[in-house]
């Protein structure tokens, strides 16, 4: 058979009456469903491949900051972590704390590898102490006398929370301030 008789048009074949009622049963049954599964889940998929590599990485940086405190000691908790990159965790510390810490810096390294860090270096970066944050409570405008003072503890003898009463007591002196 040539390539020619190949792709020549068949001859037209008597269609069955039935083929059409078939089909389109066929159809209505499948209408509104998807021929494909859905696809899997992203968020397992990378969790699979990522898992293994994590694992060589050890403590972030978020984690270490928010677990300094644990990780580092009462020694070392005025300082605070800035940057870990290539096994090199850089420290912000203030300015009269920077020598001693210095010399403590091995210890420091051991403390962070028994967390999980990978630290090979600590460089210190010495910097003045920040201010302090300025509070939201103003001072009150002038002081209660002894009669108001004695009235609004009077008025709180029933409450037995002491943390609860001393929230309260507050908020009666800021209201009667004015």
């Amino acid at each position: 058979m040539s390539l020619r008789d190949r792709f020549r048009p068949a001859s037209p074949v008597a269609a069955d009456p039935r083929a059409e009622a078939r089909a389109s049963q066929a159809l209505s049954t499948r209408r509104g469903r998807s021929t494909m599964p859905a696809a899997p889940s992203a968020g397992k998929s990378v969790t699979a491949v990522l898992k293994p590599l994590l694992k060589e990485t050890g403590l972030g940086l978020n984690e270490m900051k928010r677990r300094w405190a644990d990780i580092a000691g009462e020694s070392f908790s005025r300082a605070t972590p800035e940057k870990l990159a290539a096994g090199v965790l850089t420290l912000k510390v203030p300015g009269a704390l920077a020598p001693f810490l210095q010399t403590q810096t091995p210890l420091l390294i051991e403390r962070l590898k028994v967390a999980g860090a990978k630290v090979k270096t600590i460089r210190i970066e010495q910097r003045t102490a920040a201010a302090p944050k300025a509070s939201n409570v103003r001072p009150l405008r002038r002081a209660l006398t002894a009669g108001e003072e004695a009235a609004l503890a009077q008025a709180l003898d029933p409450v037995g929370d002491p943390g609860l009463k001393s929230a309260l007591m507050r908020l009666g002196r800021a209201v009667k301030q004015g």
